[in-house]
Formats: structure tokens, sequence, C-alpha cells
């Protein structure tokens, strides 16, 4: 009776955990997107002093003043659940280490974003801080997709049979290069946005420019490069995602995922064409980042399972996902 209870607080922890991680990361997308806004609406000064607006706790009815403060308080909202998840690691999950260590990590992560919040706004938005705090941002993303995947009893149970279909080494490294591809690529994105360089070249998939002054140069320099960058991640995922349709039969889990991932990039570079020809309009910037996002948040699931069995053996597998293997057994 004790071992059946005692079962049932695993699958109850766990399940609390796993919801609270996705919402988690759904909520730091929603506030990167929201961030975005912040910064094409020329609005980052909107609120000039940190942590109060106008020396306020509610800022004055100022548009400027309120999507400003509207970001911080998603930003706000979303710190509160990553708090809320590291101390349920804390509480239940301390000697699972793909579990206890991201989450520390991710607290540790969010309290140097939100002293680079304060920072980028008191020294008046400088480029370094902005592009630090991008590259923050998305480590944040990255390890709260980590969480999902290792909270996930059908992605851990996942993570526990790719090794039958795939060659693990391969796999892993091929996972591993598109995620730090796409990394890079939302960085490069940061540059090109906060050096002024968005519209350098204002045709595609070439710059569209004849002989370009020396004022420019570096403009297009930095376009190209995101540019060539861009391809080379289409380039690889593509290629991750042929071994993972072509090998993961049976696996509606990974397929699933394969297809939110082709989605997710085709319409990625719907929105990175459209940026350019239609002369960056505010829905296809805000948009464009929320799916760079989305797609390194994918890779990062993508990664994580096939780090099997390192995952599957360190990872807390007790009851909820005993149940799994079991339910795959008899079916």
């Amino acid at each position: 009776m004790n071992r059946s209870a005692n079962q049932r607080a695993q699958i109850t922890n766990r399940s609390r955990f796993a919801t609270l991680a996705l919402t988690s990361l759904v909520s730091t997308i929603v506030l990167v997107m929201a961030g975005s806004f912040v910064r094409v609406t020329g609005y980052g000064l909107g609120c000039p002093d940190w942590p109060l607006c106008y020396g306020r706790a509610v800022p004055p009815i100022e548009i400027g003043a309120w999507v400003e403060f509207g970001h911080r308080l998603l930003g706000g909202v979303a710190g509160i659940q990553i708090a809320g998840l590291t101390w349920l690691a804390y509480k239940n999950h301390k000697n699972e280490k793909w579990i206890w260590r991201p989450a520390i990590t991710t607290a540790v992560l969010l309290i140097i974003q939100v002293v680079l919040g304060g920072l980028h706004v008191l020294n008046e938005l400088p480029r370094w801080t902005g592009l630090v705090h991008t590259g923050v941002a998305m480590a944040i993303v990255g390890f709260l997709a980590l969480l999902v995947t290792v909270s996930q009893p059908k992605l851990i149970a996942l993570s526990g049979r790719v090794d039958r279909s795939f060659d693990l080494k391969k796999m892993q490294r091929w996972t591993l290069i598109s995620a730090g591809f796409a990394y890079l690529l939302i960085l490069s994105g940061s540059l090109v946005t906060r050096t002024g360089a968005s519209l350098a070249c204002p045709s595609f998939p070439l710059c569209g420019i004849g002989e370009v002054p020396d004022s420019l140069q570096n403009l297009v320099t930095i376009q190209m490069v995101h540019r060539i960058i861009a391809l080379i991640v289409l380039i690889v995922v593509s290629y991750l995602l042929f071994n993972i349709l072509r090998n993961g039969h049976g696996e509606k889990t990974l397929h699933s995922l394969s297809y939110v991932l082709i989605a997710l990039l085709l319409v990625q570079v719907g929105l990175g064409i459209s940026n350019v020809l239609l002369s960056l309009p505010l829905w296809s910037r805000i948009l464009h980042l929320g799916a760079a996002t989305s797609i390194w948040a994918v890779l990062i699931i993508f990664t994580v399972i096939f780090q099997q069995p390192q995952m599957a053996t360190q990872v807390d597998t007790s009851m909820p996902v005993t149940l799994t293997h079991s339910d795959e057994a008899g079916s």
C-alpha cells in the first residue's frame, strides 16, 4: 500500500513538473516575441528607468510606457514559472541530474537575464547588451526545452528506444550540429537587427545591389553572413529530418515532432523572404523571431532525445516511464 501511494506521488510530481516546464517554455517564447515587438516598435526606452517606470510602480498612460511595461510583466510571469520549476526540481528531483542541474542553470540564467535587461535600459539600449540579452534568452529557452523533454514520459521512453533504429553517435552529432547552427543563426539575426543591416540587401536570395559603397559594406556583409548561416541551417536540419523520417519507423511522436519542425522551417523561410521583399513589416519581424525560437526549442528536444542511453538511465523512470515501456511491449 505504501509502495502504491509512493508511485502515485511520483506520477503526480512528474506530471506537475512536466506541465510547468511546458508552460514555462511557451511563456518564454511569447516573452521573446514580446521583446521583439518592443524593439521593432522603437519602444525599448518606453520606460527610461528600471525596475520602475518613470519612477512609478504603475506607468503613466503612454503607449510606449505600457508596451515596455507589458513586456516586463510577461517577464515576471515567466520568471515566476521558472522559479517554481526550480523549486519543484529541488523538492522532488534533486537526485536526477538531468532535471536538477538544468533547472538550477535556468534559474541562474534568469537572474543574469534580469540584470542584463536592467543594464540594457539604464545604458539606453547599447548594442552589446542587446546581443548578449538575446543569447541568454535563447539559452533559457534551450534549457526549458531540455526540461520538457526529460519530464515527459513519452519523450523519455522514446529516448530509450531510438537505439533500435538509429546510429546514435551519428544522430547525436547531427542534432548538436543543427542546434549549434540554429543558435548561431539567431545571434546573427540579432546582430542584423541591431546594426541596422536588415535592408542592406534589398532582394532575395542575392543581395541585389551593384557596387557597394564603403559606408554600407559592413552592413551588406552582416546581412549576407546571416543568409549564409540560414542556408547552412536549412541544409543540416533537412539532412537530420531525412534521417529521422527514413529510420524512425513506427515512432509517431518522433514523426510528429519532425513534421512540426518542417512546418516551422517553411514558415521561417517565407517570413525571412517577406522581411526583405516587404521592407520589414511589423508582423513578419515578430513572427520571424518567434519561429526561429521555436525551431531552436524543437532542435534541443531532438538533441536530448538522442542522448540515450544517458538520459534514460539518469532520469528517475520509476513509475511513469515504466508504464510507457510496458504499454509498448503489450501492444
